[in-house]
Parts: structure tokens; C-alpha cells; sequence
């Protein structure tokens, strides 16, 4: 038997690679959030996990049209980054056997989960990682969501998905002591006209729900209108849904919120409280 020791939920972009420059109050918002990850990985350090697992989404540099599946865990040894948008690049490793073990627990759940053997990630997985375990490393375990091509799962499917993950983790034996980590949106529009656009108010809704707790209420929302009102980005909630369930949380700490406008996007940090 195994806990989930710590849990949370960030944002990320491929932009937080990059401090901004020109504008001072938008490198004053940039300098609190890179404040609140180090807070976030402080806690996460001292929460001793033997593994990391990380829901997160892809941006066709792993899957395409080809193959796309809805739901996919790493399995194998090692996860490759793709070290795309300034992301360093690096290797992660995993725990023997733990992808498989899961991948299993959740297919006998009732969930048709894909297998993805030493799946690569690209910076949806390791910006917040470089970020998390920049003086440290732990193993990890990638559960990747399809947040960026339709059709998306529900968001209420990302949390149930999420309850039964924690469920299997919580059986396995290979790793004692586990953390979990979602992360996406906030708001932005990735390749669109709006691309630039911050909605804080949707932002600032969606963060309060959230520290509140009310996961339930954040999964019945309409999708379709998270995406008009928050741009294709905001999709990636599902990632906050999936870890919040894994968790059993009761509610979330929001330890930063700011629009950066250098990165294009509603950037928050959060960490998940039992």
C-alpha cells in the first residue's frame, strides 16, 4: 500500500523559459511566480516522494494525428524530453515496473487507457519540471490527457479518471510515497487571432472554485465555453480536475496568479490540500 504524500497544480508555457524583458511590472509578475515554484518544490522535496507523477498534454511532438489516444501512462524506464522551447533538455527517470502496474489498474477500472513506453515529453511535462527539480530529481510517472485536439475528454471523465488513478496508486507497492502534479492553462489562446489575450476574470473564477474546493462543480462546467471565454490553452484544466481527484483534496492553496503578458498567459501555482 502506498500514500500520495503532496499534491498540486500549476501552469505552465514554454515562455517561462524566458524572463520578460522592457516591461517592469510584467518581470515583477514573472519574478513572483518563479517565487511561488520554488515554494511549491520546497514543499514537494520535503514531502520525500519516491515518485512524481505528472498529468500533462502534448503538442503533436509525441503524438499526431497518427496516433492520438485520450488517456496514455509511461511505461518502460526512462522518458526522454524533447528539450523544445527553451526547455533544457533532459531525461527522467522512472520506477520499475510502476507504469505497467498502473496501466493495468486502470484498464481493470474500467478506464481504456493507452500504454506508452518510454514516452517523450514535451514541454507541457518538463517546463514545470525543470522548475520543480531544478537542484533535485526524483522518478517519475507521466499520465498524459488530450487537451489540445477534439474530441477532449470531459472534464468530468478527468476527474473521475483522476479518483481511480489515486485509487490505484494508493494499491500499488512499488512506491510507498507518491506526489502528483497537474498542470495547463490558465487562460491563452495557443496559434489563434486572440493569441495574447489574458481572460483574468475567467482566471480569477476558476482559481477560486478551486482553492474552494468545489471540483465537482468545476467539472460540470461546459467545455465549450471554457475554450470560447479562455482561449484552446484553458482546455488543459482537465490536469488540475485529474490531480485534485487523484489527491482526494479537499481544497488548494493558491500561492501565485499573475497575467503575465510577456508569456501570453494566466499563469497560477497552487498546491493541493488534503
Amino acid at each position: 500500500m502506498a500514500d500520495i504524500v503532496w499534491a498540486g497544480a500549476t501552469a505552465h508555457t514554454g515562455a517561462m523559459m524566458r524572463t520578460p524583458k522592457g516591461d517592469p511590472d510584467d518581470l515583477a509578475r514573472a519574478d513572483r511566480v518563479f517565487g511561488a515554484f520554488s515554494v511549491l518544490a520546497d514543499a514537494l522535496k520535503a514531502a520525500r516522494p519516491d515518485v512524481l507523477v505528472v498529468a500533462a498534454t502534448d503538442h503533436f511532438l509525441t503524438f499526431d494525428y497518427s496516433a492520438l489516444p485520450v488517456f496514455a501512462i509511461g511505461t518502460g524506464t526512462r522518458f526522454p524530453g524533447h528539450g523544445e522551447f527553451g526547455v533544457p533538455k533532459r531525461d527522467f527517470t522512472a520506477v520499475a515496473g510502476l507504469g505497467e502496474a498502473v496501466l493495468a489498474g486502470m484498464v481493470a477500472a474500467g478506464f481504456d487507457v493507452a500504454g506508452a513506453r518510454d514516452l517523450p515529453l514535451d514541454h507541457s511535462f518538463t517546463c514545470p519540471l525543470q522548475l520543480l527539480l531544478a537542484d533535485w530529481d526524483v522518478p517519475i510517472l507521466p499520465v498524459y490527457v488530450n487537451c489540445t485536439v477534439e474530441p477532449l475528454p470531459r472534464l468530468d471523465r478527468c476527474l473521475a479518471f483522476g479518483r481511480t488513478l489515486g485509487e490505484v496508486l494508493r494499491r500499488q507497492s512499488l512506491a510507498s510515497r507518491v506526489a502528483v502534479v497537474g498542470t495547463g492553462g490558465l487562460s491563452h489562446w495557443v496559434g489563434m487571432p486572440e493569441t495574447g489575450r489574458i481572460n483574468q476574470a475567467f482566471d480569477r473564477r476558476f482559481l477560486d472554485d478551486f482553492a474552494a474546493g468545489h471540483f465537482d462543480a468545476i467539472a460540470a462546467w461546459d467545455a465549450e465555453e471554457v475554450v470560447r471565454s479562455a482561449g484552446n490553452g484553458a482546455a488543459e484544466i482537465r490536469n488540475w480536475l485529474l490531480a485534485a481527484g487523484a489527491a482526494q483534496a479537499r481544497s488548494a492553496r493558491v500561492l501565485a496568479y499573475e497575467p503575465v503578458a510577456a508569456w501570453v498567459t494566466g499563469i497560477a501555482v497552487t498546491e493541493l490540500e488534503p
